[in-house]
């Protein structure tokens, strides 16, 4: 079980790697802006489930 936590724990801060880095993008091209966005929302559904799944292991 320990191994799953440190796991999820890496992927938690790849996840928030990315989307720092996404947050961080500045275009202005509106498709490119769109999906920036799209990613960063995704990314912090990811980040949440995530913690969830750690407090309840």
């Amino acid at each position: 079980m320990d191994k799953l936590v440190v796991k999820l724990l890496v992927l938690h801060a790849f996840i928030a790697e990315q989307r720092n880095e996404y947050a961080k993008m500045e275009t202005e091209d509106v498709v490119e802006q769109a999906f920036a966005e799209g990613i960063v929302a995704a990314c912090e559904f990811f980040e949440e489930a995530l913690e969830h799944m750690i407090e309840y292991r």
